[in-house]
């Protein structure tokens, strides 16, 4: 009994041959190429989002730092009599 080497090619080669299969070989590979380049933008956005917190969160803190000196300033820390 003799074992061939099967391989990609050696079976999209045979599906080919068959009716219908070429063009759905072609729309497999079209729907995993959209899949990929889908996956590389929310890899970006992810990258992009989170970034985009930390200045947020940067911006969070000096507002808090103003109203604690706007605070002192205008008098609202002394307790009034």
């Amino acid at each position: 009994m003799v074992i061939e080497n099967i391989t990609s090619s050696g079976i999209l080669g045979t599906l080919s041959n068959l009716p219908g299969v070429g063009t759905l070989v072609n729309v497999l590979s079209g729907i995993g190429l959209v899949i990929i380049i889908y996956f590389i933008f929310l890899i970006i956005r992810t990258i992009t989002q989170i970034r985009h917190n930390q200045n947020i969160k940067k911006l969070a803190e000096n507002v808090e730092e103003i109203n604690k000196k706007m605070n002192i300033l205008i008098g609202k820390d002394k307790k009034k009599k």
